[in-house]
């Protein structure tokens, strides 16, 4: 996407169909995920829910053994004392500490342990899981913290796989769906976005419904790079559930502009990523319709382009009847030039072309 102001004017095009202006001078230049490195990490990068994140200090893991051995001396020899001094106490709701989560153990990388960290959270001290991922997957993480982010949700991910925790259901589903995250001005980070997207998938069924969710058309019309990148990720993680499939023909073939314009690159990469789907190429042939070509032919020279760039060559007999079709009614406009023909003539045009493409390639497969 090239460098254009944000204002509330459209681009004109010959389609009569019209697009807004990038808002990526408005953001500035957003800045990617290069070289991030994590192999020095030698304490959890993550906060809890009640305190700062700071480095841990193995000084300090043998002083709470020492004290814990001490605590458990005194409990043999006073017994009485001991429990006298627990009815006395009310019981607290603190975050347990690294030692009491990790149990002593030694893992064989900082990934493993980060994991088997998040599992002791969610499963020993669930009330403590929710503040924990609140505290990590915030709106200052995502712009001033992106590396240590990112490797918080891949641990996640890791951990909570097939879960379809509800918990971190609503955490990432607000990266990938609200616009304080995916449409901030201050910086984009299409990693993060991605890595969200596919720990939901992950996640189980409820995750991929509450990704699909995010495919709205006020997405569509707030900001098309972030929903390319969810759509990407879809189409490359090939998940079988037709929400999905349903999401992405929507984009596809029905979300417009206010002005009832669409995006063109979206529209292309929403019809992409839906013929990666196990079911995506009956949906296509579904809306393949001449009398929706004819109402919006701006709109299916993207969905040509979608095609042609999935090399989608079963819908060839789709696209040559329609190529028949639309030959027939560019005869009938030859005396009324104008910028619906020009669509049309243009639409023909990459019909044809991919439709000799789609030959060669079957030529070759024979």
């Amino acid at each position: 996407m090239t460098n254009e102001t944000v204002q509330p004017k459209w681009v004109a095009r010959a389609t009569r169909l019209c697009r807004p202006a990038t808002r990526r001078t408005e953001r500035g230049l957003r800045p990617l995920l290069k070289n991030a490195d994590f192999s020095h990490a030698t304490v959890l990068t993550f906060r809890s829910a009640c305190r700062p994140c700071y480095p841990w200090r193995w000084r300090a893991v043998l002083l709470r053994m020492f004290a814990a051995k001490c605590v458990l001396l005194l409990a043999l020899a006073c017994p009485r004392i001991c429990r006298a001094a627990d009815q006395a106490q009310p019981a607290t709701n603190s975050f347990p500490s690294l030692y009491d989560v990790l149990q002593g153990r030694i893992f064989p990388s900082d990934f493993e342990r980060d994991v088997f960290f998040l599992r002791g959270i969610h499963d020993r001290y669930s009330s403590q899981w929710p503040g924990l991922l609140q505290a990590n997957i915030t709106v200052d993480e995502y712009l001033h913290s992106s590396g240590k982010l990112l490797r918080f949700i891949n641990v996640l991910g890791n951990a909570m796989a097939g879960s379809d925790d509800p918990v971190a259901i609503t955490n990432l589903v607000a990266i990938t769906g609200d616009p304080v995250f995916y449409a901030n001005t201050n910086g984009y980070f299409p990693e993060i976005q991605r890595a969200a997207a596919k720990v939901l998938i992950q996640l189980g069924q409820n995750g991929r419904k509450a990704l699909a969710s995010c495919l709205g058309q006020a997405h569509y019309r707030g900001d098309t790079e972030s929903l390319e990148d969810l759509m990407s990720v879809i189409g490359n993680e090939r998940p079988d559930d037709p929400v999905f499939t349903q999401s992405l023909a929507a984009v596809a073939f029905d979300f417009s502009t206010p002005g009832g314009g669409i995006f063109p690159g979206c529209t292309a990469a929403a019809v992409t990523n839906l013929l990666r789907l196990p079911d995506g190429a009956a949906a296509a042939r579904s809306r393949l319709k001449i009398e929706s070509v004819f109402d919006n032919p701006g709109r299916f020279q993207a969905v040509i382009d979608g095609i042609a760039a999935a090399r989608t060559t079963e819908l060839i007999t789709n696209l040559a009847a329609i190529e028949a079709q639309v030959k027939a009614r560019l005869v009938t406009l030859t005396n009324t030039p104008g910028a619906y023909r020009d669509d049309l003539q243009d639409l023909e045009n990459r019909l044809r072309k991919t439709i000799g493409e789609f030959g060669k390639v079957d030529q070759v497969a024979k």
